[in-house]
């Protein structure tokens, strides 16, 4: 979480609840991903244990979907299809035109993830990303796969 979500990594305890009822309060009816941030738990469908999470957010004129799964549940699918699931249900829920995948340009994992979710290689430019000025690739949901 530190190398590549930096801003979701929380000081205390305390800390992190406040950021889970912040984004539990953005679930109110109507929820919107295009006016603030909607993030479900992903779990383990054999355990019932939370492994990580999905979300989207505003990006511009465009929602972004984001994603985090614990080191011991990656490289099992887990993030790929979570991703590629709350894509294809929000953009029906919520009339979406547009969901962007934005990743560091040295994030070869996240880059994979959205690739096999359905996403497709936009463009790649520098702008501010998790704290810091660096190259970043766009990818757009298109649906396939």
């Amino acid at each position: 979480m530190r190398a590549w979500l930096p801003s979701q990594v929380y000081r205390d305890e305390a800390d992190a609840a406040s950021v889970i009822a912040f984004l539990a309060s953005q679930h109110e009816n109507p929820a919107d991903p295009k006016a603030g941030p909607y993030v479900l738990g992903v779990q383990l469908r054999s355990t019932g244990e939370l492994v990580g999470h999905v979300g989207l957010s505003p990006l511009g004129e465009a929602v972004e979907v984001g994603f985090a799964i614990k080191s011991s549940c990656q490289r099992k699918g887990i993030a790929t299809e979570a991703v590629r699931e709350m894509c294809r249900w929000a953009s029906d829920v919520f009339s979406l035109e547009a969901i962007l995948g934005v990743t560091a340009a040295h994030n070869v994992a996240s880059q994979r993830v959205l690739l096999r979710a359905g996403f497709a290689r936009q463009k790649e430019e520098t702008m501010r990303f998790q704290g810091v000025e660096q190259s970043v690739i766009f990818f757009a949901f298109s649906g396939q796969r």
